[in-house]
Parts: structure tokens; C-alpha cells; sequence
């Protein structure tokens, strides 16, 4: 797809995952605590920073579904 065809969301969302996929390595609550860092912003560049901070979160729900799953 065609950068300019997705939202600010949609970049902000690709720019994390691409960029910062190696955080996995922290813990999920960390990830969560950025997360919602990011959802709290205001302004011009808010939708982008949704984004970001929707990767973060889910990255963190992933990582703690492993440890659940790894630990039955």
C-alpha cells in the first residue's frame, strides 16, 4: 500500500513496528506503561501517536500471553 494512502495512525503503527520490534525484549508492563504514554497525546500529532502507542500495547499483550501460555 502506498505510504500516502495510509492514515497517521496506520504510519505511526508501521513506523513502531518496523522500527522498535526489538522492545520485546522488556517486560509487558513497560510496554503498557509507554503505551498508554502515547495515547494520551494531544495536538497536531496525536493520531500518530495513537498509533505508536496501540503497537506498544499490543506488543505487551503479546509478550504477556506468552508467559501465560508458557507457564501451564
Amino acid at each position: 500500500m502506498d505510504r500516502q494512502e495510509l492514515s497517521d495512525f496506520e504510519i505511526g503503527y508501521d513506523y513502531v513496528r518496523r522500527r522498535y520490534s526489538s522492545l520485546a525484549k522488556h517486560s509487558y508492563q513497560d510496554l503498557w506503561k509507554l503505551g498508554i504514554a502515547y495515547l494520551q497525546t494531544k495536538g497536531a500529532d496525536a493520531e500518530l501517536s495513537r498509533g505508536m502507542g496501540f503497537y506498544f500495547l499490543e506488543l505487551g499483550i503479546r509478550i504477556r500471553l506468552a508467559e501465560i501460555t508458557s507457564d501451564h
